[in-house]
């Protein structure tokens, strides 16, 4: 395998993994996250899975990971579930932070009345990408597929498709992984999350979800790099090289 195709191999396996963690954390929390989060498992994944992206840790990146770690340290997992409920799940139209894409749109659009939540043309593109891609949907009675995990889980499931390619040595099929990638991260992805990250560090309560929100914007500045996307963030840490 040549240094280039491995190099490249690397980053779209460690992208991978930093949207999948990204997944875990904006999903409701459980035992096994919080554990992971205390003990320091998660911010190792995390920091091997950015050495795997960009060839090492910046220097803003070891200070990012200091943060998070002081941040991490005591998590309680009944701290966690309130204050994720707060932000997300409150009843009604009074969420702080909708976690959906075309709920959050909405609003962030000064949009009128209250957002719908199933079967929009915003979730229903969503559904089509990852159908497109041969990805399942869950079943969107219950959670709309444009939630931010559903959404960094199919973000993770694409550079995997990509590392793949990479591994077995077929270009073409890089090339439509590549291609379905910049589809979604500009079509969707890149047109919330960044600033679902901003409000979740302004709003949260607790300093566990305002590392992720500092996790977050990292990957999405990378996602942007990838994708040759300008969404004018300025990401807390670059890549070597």
């Amino acid at each position: 395998m040549g240094e280039g195709i491995d190099w490249r191999l690397h980053r779209a396996v460690g992208l991978s993994d930093l949207a999948s963690l990204l997944a875990t954390g904006f999903s409701f929390p459980d035992g096994k996250l919080a554990q992971a989060l205390s003990n320091g498992a998660f911010l190792d994944d995390w920091r091997a899975s950015i050495v795997d992206a960009c060839g090492g840790e910046s220097a803003g990146d070891v200070h990012l990971s200091s943060r998070c770690a002081a941040a991490f340290a005591e998590t309680d997992e009944g701290l966690l579930r309130r204050e994720y409920s707060r932000l997300f799940l409150a009843p009604g139209v009074d969420v702080p932070i909708w976690p959906y894409e075309s709920p959050f749109l909405h609003r962030m659009v000064g949009a009128q009345g209250a957002p719908s939540l199933f079967r929009t043309r915003i979730s229903m593109d969503v559904e089509r990408c990852m159908a497109a891609a041969g990805v399942a949907t869950v079943d969107l009675r219950r959670e709309p597929v444009d939630s931010v995990f559903h959404e960094l889980e199919f973000l993770a499931y694409l550079h995997a498709c990509i590392g793949e390619a990479l591994r077995v040595g077929n270009g073409d099929a890089e090339r439509e992984w590549r291609d379905r990638l910049c589809s979604f991260a500009n079509d969707h992805a890149l047109k919330w999350l960044p600033a679902f990250m901003q409000k979740v560090a302004v709003f949260s309560h607790l300093e566990e979800y305002r590392a992720f929100a500092r996790l977050g914007a990292r990957y999405l500045g990378e996602l942007a790099t990838e994708t040759g996307a300008d969404i004018g963030i300025v990401s807390p840490a670059s890549c070597k090289g």
